[in-house]
């Protein structure tokens, strides 16, 4: 009997790790996230989930300490950013970027470059 091919899979290791990361409250990584809207955030367009108001605060108030790498939405590269990042708010929450350069392109366009991740 054939099989059915199911498409090619771009890349697996990061789809684990955004389920992952979806899942866990990144402040309080012993404590699982909440599906409710009220307790997630984005960043660069990846959502965090979160265990209570007081985490998703303490995630709002610095959330360099805790999201980890993201990616340029310009470029697409993926890198860890620093107090020195250039950053621009969208809709959502914080963009972070790898240069000047990647940020002006964003903000002439922001429509054009913003992630949009619905879970």
């Amino acid at each position: 009997m054939p099989t059915v091919p199911l498409g090619p899979v771009v890349d697996p290791e990061w789809g684990l790790y955004s389920i992952k990361r979806s899942l866990w409250d990144p402040v309080e990584p012993t404590r699982l996230g909440s599906l409710l809207p009220e307790l997630l955030f984005h960043v660069n367009g990846e959502v965090y989930r979160f265990a209570s108001r007081r985490t998703l605060e303490r995630f709002m108030k610095a959330p360099l300490l805790w999201c980890g790498m993201v990616r340029d939405p310009v470029t697409g590269h993926r890198f860890m950013p620093t107090s020195r990042s250039p950053a621009a708010y969208w809709i959502g929450g914080p963009y972070y970027f790898e240069n000047d350069t990647t940020k002006a392109r964003f903000v002439d366009d922001p429509h054009r470059y913003e992630v949009i991740r619905r879970m």
